[in-house]
């Protein structure tokens, strides 16, 4: 107990002493009754008689004309029947039932337990990880995902059932989630993500709109925003990632392009305020991003791309800091870009795709740096098979940009080690801002955009703590474990104390040297790397130094999606790939995800020894 206590002292340390103090003052507002004033203070403003309110000018944001181009139409269309039968596609890659007896969709329902969050409790008093399990698989029908699914099927068809399906399900959840209730009311930024969504099919399905429907529609939106604004704090001054851009997103947007709303204005301010605060610190110097996780990055690329895109069609000048910041991601992400349009599968993964128009899979990043880079000038990186997403926004761009050729990105700590024959990067950082994975040194290696030596992925942030380690723990890395413990201390749900610090020693674009302190608390140890590029061939030399002259066990760690046969007892290939150590080896089972709530097993190779520090181990990977 008192070692909890200290490690979520260091955690509260590191976190700043104006987290702490907001973190105190949020709970303490939560068991006062603030939000429940707050709730029912925006339920007045929405209740107040008006006749002009509650309407929607058509913005022109989509191209009318848009017509889905695939080979997989029959898939296409499949999506969009499952969603008129309540069986989403969700996480962008499974579907999941949430249809009730009558065929309409349970709003409140995990669809994997099959249990039920409260619909008759207000969103302030439900707990994030409640008997409902896990609340990601709640949220993801109300991120609205199908309105993407619908407007692809009637592009290719024409058929109003599609159009008419959308917005009865719009309407549909309206009536099932009345504000404050439910927990689909709890997190600002899937609320956001449901209004951009729920705006887009506005626009699209514009000529189905009655009214009525008009007016319920865009009574919940203003609902919503008041809810936002009411609470963007919390993601801005507690959570500090995505979340706050994505509310500072949603207001402006909302602002923008419902000027009718008496706080129109003051959304708009308070997006462009936070925005600018946000992205000053959120997005580093080199472009790499506060949360190192590559499907994180392209989620707040992509929702800084349509407030440019909307900022433009109303003639708005943003901040230059927005367009900086937006143009730094691109530079970053483009770096990373694989023959196949993916980046690595790096960092936390929950499977956020914020428009899943393009048939391409959601890992390829093709489509949205193309449409970050045509929201610019007239110019993507990619052909025009990925321009799904330009001609959705009616953008005109031709290929024509260069991807990055940059392999150094100091502030995030990213090293790439490239040539013909593999594409590899190292990571090497001092943690300034929470870290969601325990993975210094860790070294992705790719042939031909096969990922032979991968990060093990998210699988679930509601999972069982032993089991979780293996994704975001350091056995799920490919870097050294000593006596089978993570570099950093787990605390509370998603932290870790003892932050990461590490140094660069070396780096030249065919050769990487650094190492990190996270053992040196508790093992008295630092782990140094040294990788080395030389023709098909990667070197790397772990020296493991300390004080300690007892035994200590150090396992060399590599996940990889392939098998692999044993050659011998330190030598493993598969048609890809040979790896070599100087000390023995085993496989293991390892267990990976590409998706979120969904995992397979590779295989995990493990070097290992006990020695007495200093130790040397020498490991070759040759790329066949």
């Amino acid at each position: 107990m008192l070692k909890k206590f200290k490690l979520i002292v260091l955690y509260s340390k590191n976190m700043g002493p104006g987290w702490a103090l907001f973190r105190l003052q949020y709970e303490l507002k939560k068991r006062m009754g603030y939000f429940s004033r707050v709730n029912k203070s925006i339920l007045n403003k929405a209740n107040k008689p008006s006749s002009n309110l509650f309407y929607f000018s058509k913005p022109g944001l989509v191209n009318p004309n848009y017509s889905f181009k695939t080979n997989k139409e029959n898939k296409i269309i499949g999506k969009a029947e499952n969603a008129l039968n309540g069986k989403i596609f969700a996480f962008s890659h499974t579907y999941m039932d949430y249809a009730e007896a009558n065929g309409r969709i349970n709003w409140h329902l995990n669809p994997v337990l099959k249990v039920e969050a409260p619909r008759n409790v207000p969103w302030n008093k439900l707990p994030d990880f409640g008997p409902y399990g896990d609340i990601k698989l709640i949220w993801e029908a109300s991120r609205f995902p199908q309105v993407f699914f619908f407007i692809n099927a009637f592009s290719l068809t024409k058929d109003e059932k599609y159009a008419r399906g959308c917005l009865q399900q719009i309407e549909h959840w309206i009536d099932n989630n009345p504000f404050p209730y439910g927990v689909n009311y709890k997190c600002g930024q899937e609320i956001s993500f449901r209004l951009f969504a729920w705006i887009l099919a506005l626009d699209y399905f514009y000529d189905y709109l009655s009214p009525e429907l008009t007016r319920k529609i865009v009574k919940n939106i203003y609902i919503s925003l008041l809810r936002v604004a009411a609470n963007i704090d919390f993601a801005a001054k507690s959570v500090k990632n995505n979340h706050s851009i994505s509310e500072a997103a949603g207001l402006l947007i909302g602002g923008v392009l419902f000027p009718q709303f008496p706080e129109s204005q003051k959304f708009i301010k308070k997006g462009i305020k936070y925005l600018q605060k946000e992205l000053s610190y959120q997005v580093y110097d080199d472009g790499a991003y506060i949360q190192h996780s590559f499907n994180y990055q392209r989620l707040a690329l992509d929702v800084l791309s349509f407030v440019i895109i909307i900022a433009k069609k109303n003639k708005l000048q943003l901040p230059e800091i927005i367009y900086t910041a937006h143009k730094k991601m691109i530079a970053f992400l483009s770096a990373f870009v694989q023959p196949n349009g993916f980046l690595p599968n790096y960092g936390q993964n929950d499977g956020s795709y914020l428009f899943p128009l393009a048939a391409s899979h959601y890992r390829d990043f093709r489509e949205s740096i193309n449409l970050a880079s045509a929201v610019h000038e007239p110019y993507t990186y990619f052909f025009k098979d990925y321009a799904t997403l330009i001609q959705f926004f009616n953008l005109k761009a031709k290929a024509g940009r260069q991807l990055s050729e940059n392999q150094k990105f100091d502030t995030g700590g990213y090293y790439i080690l490239k040539n013909k024959y593999s594409f590899s990067f190292i990571r090497c950082h001092s943690y300034k801002h929470r870290p969601a994975q325990s993975d210094m040194l860790h070294l992705d290696v790719w042939k031909d955009g096969v990922n032979v030596f991968c990060d093990s992925g998210t699988f679930s942030y509601n999972v069982d703590k032993n089991f979780k380690r293996q994704f975001f723990g350091t056995r799920g890395h490919n870097t050294v474990m000593l006596n089978q413990s993570n570099q950093m201390e787990e605390i509370l749900h998603f932290g870790w104390a003892n932050w990461i610090k590490s140094k660069l020693i070396y780096f030249d674009g065919k050769a990487f040297e650094g190492e990190h302190y996270g053992y040196k608390k508790e093992e008295h140890a630092i782990h140094r790397r040294k990788v080395q590029l030389e023709n098909n061939k990667i070197f790397i030399t772990d020296t493991i130094t300390g004080d300690k002259n007892s035994l200590i066990k150090i396992e060399q760690i590599w996940n990889s999606p392939l098998n692999f046969k044993m050659v011998s007892s330190n030598k493993f290939e598969n048609e890809h790939v040979r790896i070599h150590a100087n000390i023995n080896g085993k496989k293991e089972e390892a267990y990976l995800s590409e998706y979120y709530n969904d995992y397979y097993t590779g295989t995990r190779i493990i070097f290992s020894v006990e020695a007495q520090l200093p130790f040397i181990i020498k490991t070759s990977i040759e790329i066949l």
